[in-house]
This record gives C-alpha cells, structure tokens and sequence, in this order.
C-alpha cells in the first residue's frame, strides 16, 4: 500500500519525521518497503498484512497513526444529497454469485460532464502510483487509495437493459477494460456484467 505523506495530513497531524512514521509503522506490523519523492510530496510504500484490509487505504492508515502517536483523527465529512426516484426503478442491481460477492451497491449520479480531472487530484494519484484518466475514473480511484473500498463507474447508457448483474463469468467471456484492451476472463471469477456481457 503506497501512502502519500500529505494525503495523510487531511486525517492526522504529522508533527514526526517521514522516517520515524516509517520506522513506527514497521514496529507496530506494517513493513516499510521504501519512501520516495514524487514531486513536492512523499510515497511511502507500507506492506499491509491479510489480516488489517482496515489499513488498505489512506484512512486505516491515518487512524493508525492516530493511535500510534495519540493524536486526533480527522474523518471526512460526508454530505450526500439524494434525490430522485429510486434506484430499483432506473437501474435494477441482481448479485448471483452471493458467496463471490454478498453485497452490490449502486448509485445513480446524473448530468456528469467528463473531462480531466484537478491538478490536486492527478497529484495525488501520481504519488501513489496512479496514472490520471479522467475525472470520473480518477474519482473512483480516488475513493479506493483513500479508504480501500474498490469502486466502478459505468454508463448507465451504455448499459445493455440497464442493468448490473455480479455473476460468475462464463467459459469464453472476455471483457474490454480500462486501457482499452481486451481480456479473457476465466470462468468462475466473479464479474460484474450488464444483460449481455461482463463490464468489470
């Protein structure tokens, strides 16, 4: 897990040295791999074990350093406004393979204009290794570094029968993913599909 220094200063007060937060970390379980400048920020590579997925983002490791140092920890505000009609009558959500993946959630978000995304927000992903896309996709990137929760978005448009179905793939599927490129998908993976064919 790659941790950027002043991503980590929206959460905690960072009053110690890169390398004493580094050393501290390593003490507690989080192996340090490496620390390095990526422009005017710190990459700090930590290696996160199976037993803390709390730690898979910026906010495990920011409460972390919370306790570590005893030293307030900032949660994000969250404001959601929430209107419109409900979700079940514009996109309908069908998990099949439960024991792949016990829980989808969607959210519809109208009137979205891609284009690039912040200086701020290529920065950051920069330091953690992440290259910008565009708004939409660096977003959803954005909220998997900050709090380990992985994330799609998808054009509900471009939806066949406006739906998403988490499923087992099927012998002979295959997918076109971010980079443009096609994958073949073995079956049994869990993917998450529309009515013809997996998207994710």
């Amino acid at each position: 897990m790659i941790v950027s220094w002043k991503w980590l200063q929206d959460y905690v007060p960072l009053k110690m040295s890169a390398d004493e937060l580094a050393h501290r970390l390593a003490m507690s379980g989080f192996n340090h791999e490496h620390t390095k400048t990526v422009g005017d920020d710190l990459a700090i590579d930590l290696e996160i074990t199976s037993n803390r997925p709390d730690c898979l983002g910026h906010l495990g490791i920011g409460r972390e350093i919370g306790v570590l140092w005893d030293v307030p920890f900032r949660m994000p505000a969250l404001e959601l406004d929430a209107k419109g009609p409900d979700i079940s009558t514009v996109c309908q959500i069908r998990v099949e393979c439960p024991e792949m993946c016990p829980r989808y959630v969607a959210r519809v978000i109208r009137n979205v204009k891609v284009g690039p995304s912040p200086d701020w927000l290529v920065q950051r992903l920069a330091t953690v290794g992440l290259g910008s896309v565009n708004n939409v996709v660096d977003v959803t990137n954005y909220v998997l570094m900050e709090c380990g929760q992985p994330l799609h978005a998808f054009d509900l448009e471009r939806l066949s029968g406006g739906a998403l179905v988490v499923r087992a793939a099927r012998k002979g599927e295959s997918m076109v993913a971010i980079d443009h490129r096609k994958y073949d998908v073995e079956p049994g993976t869990c993917v998450i599909a529309d009515q013809r064919r997996p998207v994710a």
